[in-house]
């Protein structure tokens, strides 16, 4: 049968034959690099699912922590002792800290206002003139620290105040001199 055919048509065949031979090797060639590419993707679907497993246990993580914010954040509103706003700013976060230093400094602001008022008012009542020192204190020339010192006394006496100067910060004491306020505690 191929004695029949010409030679075009037999050179036609040969090359349909070499076109069928390099198509199917390159076939083969494509199937193995699929094979290969199919074995590294794999691990790549495997990275994937992985990741978002841990994404997903990220966003839960989020949420609950958004969660533990909101109910601190309730917790402070309706918190009226200042040991729970104590205890509730200690367990959120850094701007809560600085809220609770700024309304600490503020209490002692006001208890040292308020025991230099309950002073003032005792010496003005007349009631309670004596007051005694709460540690060693240097009695002062003039009111206030840049004057000279002109003695010292020891923790524990109790001395007559005769007058409040500076604004309630310095007390004049019997014929010694001027000592600071917060170094006096009154006796009762």
């Amino acid at each position: 049968m191929l004695e029949n055919l010409s030679s075009t048509q037999k050179a036609i065949g040969g090359v349909v034959v070499v076109a069928g031979v390099v198509g199917w090797i390159f076939a083969f060639v494509q199937i193995e690099e699929i094979d290969g590419l199919k074995s590294e993707l794999e691990p790549a679907r495997q990275g994937l699912a992985s990741a978002k497993d841990e994404l997903a246990q990220l966003q839960g993580d989020l949420e609950a922590t958004q969660s533990e914010r909101s109910q601190l954040q309730q917790r402070i509103e309706r918190t009226e002792s200042l040991e729970e706003l104590t205890a509730a700013l200690e367990a959120g976060n850094a701007q809560r800290l600085s809220l609770q230093s700024e309304i600490e400094g503020s209490l002692a602001e006001l208890e040292t206002l308020r025991a230099k008022a309950q002073k003032q008012q005792a010496l003005l009542e007349g009631s309670m003139l004596r007051f005694k020192t709460n540690t060693r204190v240097k009695v002062r020339a003039g009111a206030g620290t840049d004057t000279e010192e002109v003695a010292v006394i020891p923790a524990g006496k109790t001395l007559q105040v005769f007058e409040i100067v500076e604004d309630g910060t310095w007390y004049k004491v019997g014929g010694m001199g001027y000592i600071y306020h917060e170094l006096l505690e009154p006796v009762k």
